[in-house]
């Protein structure tokens, strides 16, 4: 099997996962983990950290797991990260943020993520009572995460 480890690829994986999906405000879901992409490669972040963020939907939102992600020949470093940043019913919410919050490079996509959710533009294409309630739920997601990072 041909294996898959650079960042192209991911991005290629990330557009086929994530085909005909859209976001809350109707438009083409990938563009969100492209953004962030964009935002982690801004930051300077190494190339597995940006692999990661093009990929950190992909388990949530999609059928692919991690280990799918592994055997396709992604580095074990970027599915890493890829599991800390991806929600998970089984693992409380402030578990949830302080393994980010200590782990610099998950912390950066995620905050990335943030960014991306919080966009006003974005949220200004969904209805009033939603912008509010993910206005407050990131919010409270950057107390949790600014809160227990270290370093």
């Amino acid at each position: 099997m041909e294996k898959f480890q650079t960042l192209p690829d991911a991005i290629d994986l990330a557009k086929f996962a994530h085909r005909n999906q859209l976001d809350k405000a109707g438009f083409p879901y990938i563009e969100h983990p492209l953004r962030v992409l964009a935002n982690v490669q801004a930051q300077g972040g190494r190339p597995f950290v940006q692999i990661a963020a093009v990929l950190h939907d992909v388990v949530e939102d999609t059928p692919f797991t991690l280990d799918i992600l592994l055997a396709l020949g992604f580095s074990p470093a970027a599915v890493r990260l890829v599991d800390l940043v991806t929600r998970k019913d089984s693992v409380q919410t402030e578990i949830y943020y302080n393994n980010i919050a200590v782990n610099s490079d998950a912390r950066m996509i995620k905050m990335a993520d943030i960014s991306d959710n919080t966009l006003e533009w974005r949220l200004s294409y969904l209805p009033d009572e939603t912008q509010d309630r993910l206005r407050k739920k990131y919010a409270k997601a950057l107390d949790s995460i600014s809160r227990l990072a270290v370093g």
